[in-house]
């Protein structure tokens, strides 16, 4: 774990999305950057570097990935067949399960803490409990309320199975018992993860990422109109266009050749 000290004021490198900072007393902030350091879970949020300022106060540099928060993803897939929402539900309740058991500190989280990254997977990414920002994503309006990190990604799968159709079969089990592990103990998240697992197979999803506001790209070459040479091996290889079709140059061939004979023929026999 690195532990340099830092300066309060440098931002984090550029493809880090936050840098968070506790006292040097908050033991709860401290445990969560030791235990995460040492955490590799592909739905959890990373830590690239943890540091303390000359006072003693703690800095955790973490990698916040690259997606789209989870409420609009869903709104761009849109209804969830019951093997979708199996996919994206089972990590988030794997981590609260993790949470209850004690074998993964978790800190706090806002509801737009829950990712869907570039991949298509669920990423919670919380953060050090009672740390504040110091170098925020400069997002603009109120800042999100925030909860114990276990309760809102229960609450995120909650989420997931609400876009099932309420016909489904399988939401009359699924749904009291994700109700039930929002603030319930380790019993309640086995029933929720057994409940869900139990409704169907996890199923793929296509996942189209929303493309960035701003696209930079060099302009593509000018067309420039085909040689004479083009035009004739374009002919050849795909055939003379005639109307909506491509009719191929062997065909047309043949059947010039066939009209002549006919031509030829009818001369010949109507010769005196």
């Amino acid at each position: 774990m690195h532990t340099s000290p830092v300066h309060p004021g440098r931002r984090c490198e550029p493809d880090l999305a936050e840098r968070w900072s506790a006292p040097a007393d908050d033991h709860d902030a401290w445990a969560w950057a030791l235990d995460r350091s040492a955490t590799v879970d592909r739905h959890l949020v990373a830590v690239h570097a943890v540091a303390r300022t000359g006072g003693g106060d703690l800095v955790v540099d973490l990698v916040r990935p690259g997606g789209t928060p989870l409420a609009q993803a869903l709104d761009r897939i849109g209804s969830l067949t019951t093997g979708v929402a199996v996919t994206l539900s089972v990590p988030l309740l794997t981590v609260v399960l993790a949470a209850r058991d004690g074998t993964v500190l978790l800190g706090t989280a806002a509801a737009d803490d829950v990712v869907v990254d570039d991949a298509g997977a669920v990423v919670l990414c919380d953060r050090p409990p009672g740390a504040t920002p110091t170098a925020p994503r400069g997002t603009a309006g109120p800042s999100p309320t925030v909860a114990d990190a276990a309760r809102t990604a229960a609450l995120a799968a909650r989420t997931v199975w609400d876009r099932v159709d309420p016909a489904d079969p399988a939401r009359a089990v699924v749904d009291p018992a994700l109700e039930a592990a929002v603030d319930g103990d380790r019993r309640a998240a086995v029933a929720a993860l057994d409940a869900v697992r139990a409704s169907a197979a996890p199923r793929p999803f296509r996942w189209d990422p929303a493309p960035a506001d701003l696209v930079f790209a060099a302009p593509g070459p000018v067309p420039t109109p085909p040689t004479p040479f083009a035009r004739l091996q374009d002919a050849v290889e795909r055939g003379l266009p005639i109307g909506d079709r491509r009719v191929p140059l062997r065909r047309l061939l043949v059947g010039v050749v066939v009209l002549v004979g006919t031509v030829v023929a009818g001369g010949v026999l109507l010769a005196p």
